[in-house]
């Protein structure tokens, strides 16, 4: 029987479509965090798994690159079982809805929207308050991490991958904002698969409501502006990045699995 191309064959283009770009540099970009902090990491066919050993959820990430309808779930869910320690907690990001996987004692998380803006446009002048810095140093760095791990925030998070040197010599792009000196929100970007994919944005409590997160936005969005960018939003931050031109794409569906001993 003649195969008929479905958009998610291994070998295929990477710009057969929106969704293949992004699913594929999600897989990456957990990935080349994890080898660049010195993690491990397994590319297979229908997923992608990237182990830092991080004590941050989101850095421990599995990424499915095939709809489950055209591989054997079950089978890919244990190999990403068998990847991590079981007192490792990781997430399973799905960019299609999936069958009930509490049986293999993963929780749901949620389903997030995918939004994706289109190569064009300038971005606004930032506050003239707000200076916007490219990470390029440990000082950078540190600010960087801090002030996410605050603002996001991401309590305990010391010891993620982002916060390890090596990752300035690779694709990833780092923004910090400082207001009076002061770092007050992040934004960042991997280049790859021919897509601005942008993550990491926080702002201050205190600072919110101010266009300090837009603009940080607009740094990451704009890092390579021939790009198209992608980001993951929040239901309440959907209309912000829409005033960008960022369009409701989809929701994902993402799985948590806890750490051993403990739900």
């Amino acid at each position: 029987m003649e195969h008929l191309t479905n958009g998610w064959e291994p070998d295929l283009d990477d710009g057969d479509s929106l969704l293949r770009r992004f699913v594929l540099a999600s897989g990456q970009r957990s990935m080349d965090l994890a080898e660049l902090a010195g993690g491990r990491t397994r590319a297979m066919p229908a997923v992608t798994t990237a182990d830092p050993a991080s004590p941050v959820l989101f850095d421990n990430i599995a990424v499915l690159l095939q709809p489950p309808a055209y591989i054997n779930l079950d089978a890919t869910v244990e190999a990403v079982l068998a990847f991590y320690p079981p007192d490792r907690h990781f997430v399973l990001f799905s960019a299609w809805p999936t069958p009930d996987l509490s049986r293999f004692g993963l929780v749901l998380m949620g389903h997030p929207p995918l939004m994706y803006r289109p190569v064009g446009g300038e971005a606004p002048p930032a506050p003239p308050e707000l200076e916007i810095r490219l990470v390029t140093d440990g000082a950078g760095l540190r600010d960087f991490v801090q002030t996410l791990m605050e603002a996001y925030p991401m309590p305990g998070a010391e010891g993620t991958s982002l916060a390890d040197p090596a990752v300035l010599d690779g694709p990833f792009r780092l923004f910090v904002g400082y207001l009076d000196g002061a770092p007050v929100g992040t934004a960042g970007a991997r280049l790859g698969h021919g897509l601005n994919d942008v993550e990491w944005v926080s702002t201050r409590p205190e600072v919110r409501g101010r266009g300090f997160g837009a603009a940080l936005t607009w740094a990451a969005t704009l890092v390579e502006p021939d790009l198209p960018a992608a980001l993951l939003a929040s239901d309440d931050g959907q209309p912000v990045y829409e005033k960008m031109g960022y369009l409701r794409i989809m929701r994902l569906t993402v799985w948590h699995r806890p750490p051993a001993g403990r739900g």
